[in-house]
């Protein structure tokens, strides 16, 4: 099933794209039907929190109205996963994710709690992966309540720890001990970066904006 949403979220996404360009004629009924058929939910669920998000911001894309109820089974998945000690930055991040659009309703003490989480992952992070998905769900939680000190205590030197991944072939690295690279894993450090920035004080070193101003636009080059 996540083969299928992410596949057909592509295809929405290229859609949306070209009918800005005026190659194709506008999203039609046909489209949100075929969405409809393709996802249906098992029992009031679309399965994991993951597929759940990719469903409910496909209906988004489309502008489909009458979607499947599937609130109250996300919410309790949500409420489940940032409420478990065990859940991982990913984990957290898909429920925030969900969250976001489905609107459930969340503790602020179960918001302080899972930020502080985050921030220790953060500060410990080694990998990208495990900036890319704590600093996403700092964000998002910055997003979805005002009542919870998100900010970063160190941003600085978090983002020269993200920074310090890049390659000069426009690739990043997953981790320092890891030599694998891809232009992908640049999107999501570049993702990364872009939350620091969003998380830290007024007084972040300029030249980390500039910094990321600087590799936005490389980044933007290799890809024309």
């Amino acid at each position: 099933m996540a083969r299928n949403l992410g596949a057909f979220l592509v295809l929405v996404l290229a859609i949306s794209i070209c009918e800005a360009a005026s190659i194709f004629q506008p999203i039609s009924d046909s489209h949100r039907s075929a969405a409809l058929e393709l996802f249906t939910p098992a029992d009031g669920s679309f399965g994991s929190l993951e597929e759940t998000y990719e469903a409910l911001r496909t209906f988004e894309i489309l502008g489909i109205q009458k979607k499947p109820d599937i609130s109250s089974g996300s919410c309790q998945s949500v409420s489940e996963t940032l409420q478990s000690s065990s859940s991982t930055a990913k984990e957290i991040f898909d429920a925030l994710k969900v969250n976001s659009l489905v609107k459930c309703k969340v503790d602020e003490e179960n918001f302080q709690g899972i930020t502080s989480r985050l921030k220790a992952v953060v500060n410990d992070a080694s990998s990208l992966l495990d900036f890319y998905y704590s600093i996403g769900s700092l964000v998002l939680i910055k997003d979805q309540t005002s009542n919870v000190d998100v900010q970063l205590s160190d941003a600085d030197g978090i983002f020269r720890s993200i920074k310090a991944l890049s390659q000069s072939d426009g690739r990043w690295r997953y981790s320092s001990n890891n030599p694998e690279s891809s232009t992908f894993a640049a999107g999501l450090a570049l993702e990364a970066l872009s939350g620091v920035l969003s998380l830290a004080s007024s007084d972040i070193d300029h030249s980390c904006r500039q910094s990321y101003r600087k590799l936005t636009s490389e980044c933007m080059s290799m890809s024309m």
